[in-house]
């Protein structure tokens, strides 16, 4: 296991899981795997689509985000920074980064709660959800 975990007690637990990933192998794999584990998942193609789907959220609905950095439209880097700037999606959401270790690297500036490296498996994602989600 790889994974970077910054735990904080001041976000309340999510309840939802949101996969914000442009290549469809990605996700469909991740909702497979979350699926099989009883977890309910909404995808995204890139940040924008994840942006509306955050922004439209009922006031209680947390997310754990896994994001991918790199995908057109809006990278993983303009999201993290508009949930950022945002004083309830930052309250709301953990953000989980998911990408290759050379683009981890520039990631520490984004206020991610964690960083997952490609390639990963079912055991870093269960991981993942046991520190943030149960």
């Amino acid at each position: 296991m790889n994974l970077h975990t910054a735990t904080s007690s001041a976000k309340p637990r999510p309840k939802h899981i949101l996969i914000v990933d442009d290549e469809a192998v990605i996700r469909n794999m991740m909702v497979d795997i979350l699926d099989l584990e009883g977890f309910e998942v909404i995808v995204a193609r890139n940040g924008r689509e994840a942006l509306t789907r955050l922004r439209e959220a009922t006031p209680d609905e947390g997310f754990l985000i896994f994001l991918d950095l790199m995908m057109p439209i809006m990278d993983g880097y303009d999201l993290c920074y508009a949930i950022h700037a945002d004083t309830i999606l930052r309250q709301l959401h953990t953000v989980v980064i998911m990408s290759a270790l050379d683009q981890l690297a520039r990631a520490t500036s984004l206020h991610a709660d964690a960083t997952m490296p490609k390639p990963f498996d079912v055991e870093d994602i269960m991981n993942i959800i046991h520190v943030y989600m149960e």
